[in-house]
């Protein structure tokens, strides 16, 4: 899976760090999200349709778990 740049994308995270892909994210102030795409890979694909599952993990460290929001439809996120 990598990271898809977009039209709307505002910042780059971890652009210059060669220990990390780079993900283009558009910062949306309205609602003070992040948006950000994903592409996934032939192999990944298959599982998908295999499992219809897609694992998500976020790192929260000591602070609480904020509200997140997976879709397909990329106007489901930007809006």
């Amino acid at each position: 899976m990598k990271s898809v740049e977009f039209p709307e994308v505002t910042n780059k995270i971890a652009e210059h760090q060669v220990e990390f892909n780079t993900v283009h994210v558009q910062y949306q102030s309205n609602d003070r999200s992040v948006n950000m795409c994903f592409e996934f890979t032939d192999e990944e694909i298959k599982e998908i349709v295999r499992t219809k599952q897609i694992w998500y993990k976020q790192q929260i460290g000591n602070s609480q778990m904020h509200p997140m929001r997976l879709a397909a439809f990329k106007n489901e996120i930007i809006e």
